[in-house]
Parts: C-alpha cells; structure tokens; sequence
C-alpha cells in the first residue's frame, strides 16, 4: 500500500445494542476528524440489531460494522488527507470505546 493512504481499524467490546446512538456518535466523530471531508453516509441495518456503516470521505472512507449479540464492533479509517485525522480518529474510538465498555 502507498505511503499515501493511511489506514487504522480496531475491534472493540462495546455495548452497540443501540444502533440508532452509536451511528450518530460514529457519524459525529466523522464531522470532527483532520483533513477530512464527508460526502455521504449510508447505514444498514440488519436483522437482531446490528449494523453496517460506510461515511464517503474526499479523501477515501470510514467504516463501522456491529455485533450487538457479542458486543462487538469494528471500525476503520483509510484516509490520504491530513495524519493528524487518524490521530483525531484513534482518540475518538479509544473515548467511545471507554465510554460504551460493557466490561
């Protein structure tokens, strides 16, 4: 992969029972990271609860899929725009997680 793209995903055990939040709160830290800019967003939601997720960035994408049944969730940011927005990106996933631990 080039140098260019920068890429950070983590898993995480989360309470993600609430679909409806955790999109927002997802959506929310999207609107807040560095050198990014958000085109579109699309969620899908699946039945037992969880969820998929994509935010269309400029300058590439973000991600997140859950597993309320194992309170689980995955999230990611590829990005060629400004480093400092996974930075942004890590410090808001690492709040959330802390946040939204159930353990």
């Amino acid at each position: 992969m080039s140098d260019l793209v920068k890429v950070y995903w983590a898993e995480a055990s989360v309470n993600c029972t609430d679909s409806v939040e955790i999109w927002q709160e997802f959506l929310s830290i999207a609107n807040n990271i560095t050198g990014v800019t958000v085109i579109n967003s699309i969620k899908h939601d699946f039945p037992g609860g969880g969820f998929s997720g994509l935010v269309l960035l400029a300058e590439s994408h973000m991600a997140i899929h859950t597993w309320p049944e194992l309170h689980r969730a995955w999230v990611e940011l590829a990005t060629c725009g400004d480093p400092a927005g996974i930075d942004d990106f890590k410090a808001a996933i690492k709040h959330w997680v802390a946040v939204n631990n159930e353990l």
